[in-house]
């Protein structure tokens, strides 16, 4: 044991799909927003229960932080660069809360503006 009384067990790894899917998770509570859609495959494997998210992409660089961009269509009328600090807020307090990273960034890429 070492000397502050706590045994090192060994070393927890997180997929970069997991922080992905908690990214996702989280955008669900921004009103007026929602993932940006790439056709009908995606319809399909969502279909059959596959998660397939073309909408989210984790980068982790030579340092070991992690990046996320996000492509989002948001409800018309609404204010885009307040919306986008949102969802920036959102998934930087879920990722923190649940797997304790730090992001070096969050990109908020909004693909489309449509009446929803």
């Amino acid at each position: 044991m070492r000397p502050d009384n706590t045994v090192d067990l060994g070393v927890v790894q997180i997929h970069k799909k997991v922080i992905g899917d908690i990214a996702v998770a989280a955008i669900k509570e921004v009103n007026g927003v929602k993932l940006a859609t790439f056709g009908v495959i995606s319809s399909l494997t969502e279909a059959f229960g596959y998660k397939n998210c073309p909408s989210v992409t984790v980068t982790v660089d030579k340092d070991g932080q992690v990046s996320l961009e996000i492509r989002v269509i948001i409800s018309y009328g609404m204010n885009v660069p307040q919306v986008a600090r949102q969802i920036q807020d959102v998934i930087q307090r879920a990722v923190e809360d649940a797997v304790d990273i730090n992001l070096k960034e969050i990109n908020v890429n909004v693909q489309a503006v449509e009446r929803f």
